[in-house]
Order: structure tokens, then sequence, then C-alpha cells
């Protein structure tokens, strides 16, 4: 793919975005709520080789709305998890995560992690990395001339960010199909910002392949880990439609936007604004801006998890596979000393933790509560009433925002089903494995039961921090 540039070409180890294509300038990128609204203006000066992107307008969401953007009707056919083949995986090389520098450890293992991407995924897929800072970009760099990566098939685009970006790409955009088949990045309002600058994203995508457009769209608060889609129907977690009914709650204090809302009902759901409204209105937006069926997951309980992509993982259009920590937990109770001793090691080295501490035990501990089993198993229940097939695998969260512990998580995964060009059937998962032989040979195994060759990752590094591959990429660009 050609990047159009005002300067002379990028040096041949590797494609760069052109730091003067035209940002894009009809729509706004909102800050996050809990953040210093002040933005950096203007493009930054690029470091070589590669070099920067610039970035358009940035405004909050809810300035977005005041200022004439539609609410509705602007999405598209939300990319299926569980279908199709990835032609362009976007990544992001964040520097910070909240308030703390990314861990050395972890930005290692993103590298290691994107080689063996590059090396076994199609010679066809495209990749575009996002780095917030110099070091990344030669991180990027250095990996691709060393792994003998083609470079045509990776672009990086420098961020320069000011205040930081974090590694989590998927919360911050939703990739969609639009009308004429292309692809589409809804900016949404996510619900939180571990990087300060990871609203510029989607601006930095557009501006690099002018062929994918961005747009915002302010009545959806819903982070891409929370949704889940096959080709039958979108699986939201309760916590978007809890998120999603406060946004446009927020919204309808506008008068003007509230005749928008109030129509918008009348027309999804045949009835007049009435007490239910409220109740009907985020499944009916989710509805008509991802265009496939809603369901909605955790109805009455908590969340199995912050993300419903934690603990969940749609196979084909009527099979689940649904995280389960007793069944983790039994494994684990099952190894000898010297395994136990064994396994422990060999995570601690992974996810470079030095702190000593029996991992296992931990693990354990966090996860073995009856109420948080029963979380899990009314998530499961929920799909099989819907006409799921469901299986089980083991699946252990973490202790949030200390990093002392590596999630252990087999649903959080990137999936490709196609046929290629020979009419040979691909069907790949892309798999965190974590140094816990136990659970990882286990995951592995439910896995191939259901056809997948299995790409093991070493993601130990990067789930410390409380996501996986999934939450650290997105296709925005997907045959299917």
């Amino acid at each position: 793919m050609k990047i159009q540039s005002q300067l002379p070409p990028a040096p041949p180890r590797l494609r760069s975005a052109a730091p003067n294509a035209p940002a894009p300038q009809d729509y706004y990128v909102q800050k996050s709520r809990d953040t210093d609204p002040a933005v950096a203006s203007g493009p930054h000066a690029p470091h070589p080789p590669a070099r920067a992107v610039a970035v358009g307008q940035r405004q909050v969401a809810f300035q977005a709305a005041q200022n004439g953007a539609p609410l509705f009707g602007i999405g598209g056919l939300i990319f299926p998890d569980s279908h199709g083949k990835i032609e362009h995986l976007a990544l992001q090389m964040g520097n910070v995560e909240f308030d703390k520098p990314l861990p050395q450890e972890t930005h290692d293992g993103l590298l290691n992690v994107w080689d063996k991407l590059m090396h076994t995924m199609s010679p066809e897929t495209h990749f575009t990395i996002v780095c917030a800072d110099a070091k990344g970009e030669e991180s990027v760099n250095h990996m691709v001339e060393e792994g003998r990566i083609d470079p045509e098939r990776v672009t990086v685009v420098g961020a320069h960010s000011e205040k930081g970006m974090s590694i989590w790409i998927r919360d911050s955009m939703l990739p969609v199909r639009n009308d004429q088949s292309a692809s589409k990045l809804l900016i949404q309002d996510r619900t939180y910002w571990p990087g300060p600058e990871d609203n510029q994203i989607s601006p930095l995508l557009q501006a690099a392949h002018p062929e994918i457009t961005a747009q915002n769209h302010p009545a959806l608060r819903i982070d891409g880990g929370n949704v889940l889609s096959n080709q039958k129907q979108t699986v939201v977690g309760s916590d978007s439609i809890r998120h999603t009914r406060e946004r446009l709650q927020e919204l309808a204090q506008d008068p003007e936007k509230l005749i928008q809302i109030e129509e918008f009902y009348r027309q999804a759901s045949g009835q007049e604004p009435g007490q239910s409204m409220w109740e009907d209105l985020p499944r009916l937006v989710f509805e008509s801006e991802f265009q496939r069926p809603v369901l909605i997951v955790a109805r009455d309980r908590q969340q199995p998890a912050f993300h419903i992509d934690m603990t969940l993982t749609p196979i084909g259009d009527s099979k689940f596979l649904v995280g389960d920590p007793s069944l983790a937990i039994e494994a684990l109770h099952q190894l000898t000393p010297e395994e136990r001793a064994e396994t422990n090691r060999t995570m601690s080295l992974q996810a470079g933790i030095t702190s000593g501490e029996d991992l296992i035990e931990k693990l354990i501990a966090a996860n073995s509560s009856p109420e948080k089993q029963a979380d899990y198993d009314a998530t499961a229940r929920e799909l099989a009433e819907s006409g799921y097939e469901i299986q089980r695998i083991p699946a252990l969260m973490g202790l949030r925002t200390t990093w002392s512990v590596p999630y252990l998580t087999y649903n959080n995964c990137m999936m490709e089903n196609y046929s290629d060009q020979n009419g040979e059937t691909v069907k790949k998962v892309y798999l965190p494995q974590y140094g816990c032989a136990a659970l990882d040979k286990l995951a592995e195994s439910i896995y191939q039961q259901n056809g997948f060759e299995v790409i093991p990752l070493e993601m130990g590094a990067i789930s410390k921090l409380e996501g996986a591959i999934r939450c650290s990429s997105y296709a925005i660009k997907r045959q299917f």
C-alpha cells in the first residue's frame, strides 16, 4: 500500500507514514473524563528513521455532539471475531500505563509477540504500528530488520506523544465495514484512558491510510474489549449497556439531542417514548450501529471481568468458550510440589515479576470466591439459554492495578477462519501463553478440539497489565 508523502521516500528498511498526510478535520476525538482536557496541538518534528503523522483536531465527544455530529445511523457492520482473514492489523507501542512508565519487559514482550505474528500470519497481512515515541519506532525498525520481515508489510506511525500512550489499542476504536465495504473506525467514548493521548489513535491511522475513514460516534460509550461478535450476533457486556445509557442521558440534556433520541427510539422500537425508553435504548443503538442483533450478557450479575473478551470467545456462529476459574484451580491443585515450583519460576520469568511470591497461590486466592465463580457460570448459562453450545476453558484473573501477577486468560485471543487461494481452510488461533504449562496445554487442547491450529504467544509480561493479544491489537481490515 503506497503512502502519499510530501517528503522524500522513507528509508528502505521500513515503510513509514507521511508526516504531512492530511489529518481528518470533520470529526472529533474525545478526551477522557478523568484527564486534563488540554491537548497538545500541531505536528511534532519527526524522529528518523520513522516519520510522524499529523494529528487532527481533537475535542471531547459531548462537544462534537453539540456541534452537530449525528447521533445515529453512522455505524457499519462490526467485524466478526470468529470468521474471516485479517488483512490489516493495527498495533500500539505505548510508553505508559496510567501514571507509570511501560515496563521494559512489556515493551520487549510486545516485540516478541509481533515478530511471531508477522512470521505466522499470511504474507499478505499488513501491519500498522503506532509508536508513542522514538524508542518505540527504533525498536520496531530493529525488529523488522533483525527478523527479516518484508518492510513493505509494515507501516510505522510516529505519534511523538507528549503525555504518553498505552499499549491497549482495542478500546480506543470500533472498526466496522461501511456501505461501500471499506473499513471505518468508529471513535467512541471510552470508559477509561490508560494513556492520556490514546485518543490520537484513530486520527493517526486515518492519516496514514486515507482509504480507512474515521468518524466520531458520540452516542456510544463502550470499550472495544466489552463487545464480541460472530456472523450472527453481537454480544455486549452489561457494563456497556449502563455506560451507554448514561451517555445518552447526558446528550439528552440538550433539547435538540433529546428530539433526535426520541425519534430514533420511535423508528427502532415502533413505540412512543415512555418509561421503558431508557431501558431499551442502549441495545437498540448497538443493533443499529453494529448492524447485528445484540445479546446482552451479565444481565443480572457482575461481569466476570471488566471486559467480556477476557472471559468469552465465540467459536463460529453456534458455540462459545467461557472461562471457568474452578477448572483452572482444579488443574493447579493437581501439580506436584516440584511442578508447582517450576510453574511459579517460569511464570515469574516470563512476566518479569521478581517478588519471589507464590504466583499460583495468589491466583487461586484471587479467583476462589463462590461469587466470582457464579458470575462466570451465570454468563455461560445466559449464552446457553440463547441457543449457544458452551465449552468451558480455564481462566484466572489477576489483581487489578498491582502488576503483581499475570492474568491467565485464554479467551483474550485472536482468530482467523477462511479459505485460502487453494480452497484450503485456514483456521488459526493466536493464543496467549503464560509459562503455566498445566493451563497453557489445557487451553491449547481445547482450541485444537475445535479445529484450530494454535499459534502460541508468550504474553505474561503483557497480561500482568490486565490484557492480552485481543486487547493489544485490532484488525482494521478484515475479509469476511
